[in-house]
């Protein structure tokens, strides 16, 4: 097997074992993203197929994305914090593997899982949606290739960006740059979620695909700056 599948398929097992982490990612899923959604869908229970389809689009964008990345957020602390807090990340380092395949194959086995968490949460917006309406509702054809191409490739963007952080930094440092970088990235979610929700940009097959390449240019670009990790240093930033 590819050793980058190893350490994935490693990191799928770890995330299931934590069992905890796991109960307190659903309740934090069930409380603000049911919240959330159950206040839009009913803002609009008196409207035609015209207005609560938009409405499910933008509430689908949101939060599928804020809470894909906010659960790789949790997982990734794990996948990579965690295991330089527990001294486990040096049985890795000990290995013939490239940090780079290290460092790939954690971001794919938490990155699956975010993404699981993610498409359970677009299920129930549609879900809710139907039970709100009288009529079938579905989210625009653009927000599905959305939500199957785009959102996967954004909640591996974070996770690969606190990943790199957390190998580079010490315990002190990762504290505070993990939180600003999440904070940023949710801002900007919101920022663009408004834009759209404004009509100032309008969900097409070229902002579609202009997202999925900037995306992808991201993360290559964080992949590429994996070359700066050096696994002593890494040693020396354990606590």
């Amino acid at each position: 097997m590819n050793p980058i599948l190893v350490v994935a398929k490693k990191e799928m097992k770890q995330i299931a074992k934590n069992r905890s982490q796991i109960f307190s990612i659903i309740i934090f899923m069930g409380i603000f993203g049911g919240m959330t959604s159950l206040g839009a869908i009913m803002s609009v229970l008196d409207g035609d197929a015209e207005n609560i389809v938009p409405i499910l689009d933008s509430l689908i964008m949101y939060l599928v994305l804020v809470l894909g990345v906010f659960s790789g957020y949790f997982l990734s602390s794990q996948a990579f914090l965690g295991e330089k807090t527990g001294g486990t990340i040096e049985t890795l380092l000990c290995s013939p593997l490239p940090l780079r395949n290290i460092w790939l194959g954690k971001v794919i086995g938490v990155m699956l899982p975010s993404y699981t968490v993610a498409l359970v949460i677009a299920a129930f917006i549609i879900a809710l949606s139907n039970m709100a309406a009288d009529f079938l509702v579905m989210p625009s054809p653009i927000m599905i290739v959305f939500v199957l191409v785009v959102v996967p490739v954004y909640i591996a963007c974070v996770i690969g960006m606190l990943g790199f952080i957390q190998l580079l930094l010490g315990m002190r440092e990762n504290q505070i740059v993990n939180i600003a970088l999440i904070i940023v990235f949710i801002a900007a979610i919101s920022i663009f979620d408004s834009l759209v929700a404004e009509g100032l940009v309008v969900m097409s097959a070229l902002v579609v695909g202009g997202m999925l390449m900037a995306g992808l240019l991201l993360l290559a670009v964080v992949g590429f700056m994996t070359r700066i990790l050096n696994k002593e240093k890494i040693v020396t930033t354990l606590p």
